[in-house]
């Protein structure tokens, strides 16, 4: 059987796209990963992919996919029908597999803990960083600065933790002025926000109690 110019067309799609949309994908829900910058290993893991998917179609509806692909004239004979199997088959499919597996990571993570009891479990986070901004919750943090001196605020819902591969940097929605030792004395007046680059920091403590707490304890009058 002759292969047609639309046919070589075709395999290069299902060979290498599905797998550069289901990375690209993965990639804009979870952020970026060190392997991602190795344009290689990046190319490897989407033909991985769409090798995978290929295999999975053939083995799901293989009979009927060739059917299709082979009826005389295809697709441009009846070209609405053939462009949906096709969206489905090299798009949907691939973004909606990410966007399952995105949602599976909290059960993941549970699973990986239960793991670790008997088994070594490689962790993808690629910094310390990245692995304590990953599961902050609201609170306040403190930074003590390579002048020595202590800047810090509030943690909320509306701040922002910077992740790999940008600088370790920090917007906290609400500032707080600290006095020489690091305790949080009162918010600042008309506080909008402060961004706080932490590349250089000495120290960033991350603080879950209360800040009238922290100013009881630390200054007792």
């Amino acid at each position: 059987m002759n292969i047609s110019g639309w046919q070589q067309a075709l395999t290069l799609f299902f060979a290498v796209i599905p797998g550069f949309i289901y990375q690209g994908t993965r990639s804009a829900l979870r952020g970026p990963s060190p392997n991602d910058r190795e344009i290689g290993v990046r190319v490897l893991r989407a033909l991985g992919v769409s090798g995978f998917l290929v295999l999975l179609y053939i083995a799901l509806i293989g009979p009927r996919l060739k059917n299709v692909l082979t009826q005389p004239g295809f697709p441009f004979a009846n070209p609405q029908p053939a462009a949906w199997i096709l969206l489905g088959l090299i798009f949907v499919v691939p973004i909606t597999s990410a966007v399952v597996l995105d949602r599976l990571q909290p059960m993941r993570r549970i699973t990986n803990r239960w793991a670790k009891a008997g088994f070594s479990v490689y962790d993808p986070t690629p910094t310390a960083w990245d692995f304590a901004t990953d599961q902050m919750q609201v609170g306040f943090v403190r930074v003590l600065t390579k002048e020595s001196s202590w800047v810090g605020g509030y943690l909320g819902e509306n701040s922002f933790l910077s992740g790999y591969p940008e600088s370790r940097e920090i917007f906290l929605e609400q500032a707080w002025l600290l006095d020489e030792g690091g305790a949080f004395v009162e918010p600042v007046n008309g506080s909008l926000g402060v961004w706080i680059r932490c590349e250089d920091a000495l120290l960033v403590q991350f603080l879950a109690e209360a800040v009238n707490e922290v100013v009881a304890r630390e200054d007792p009058q």
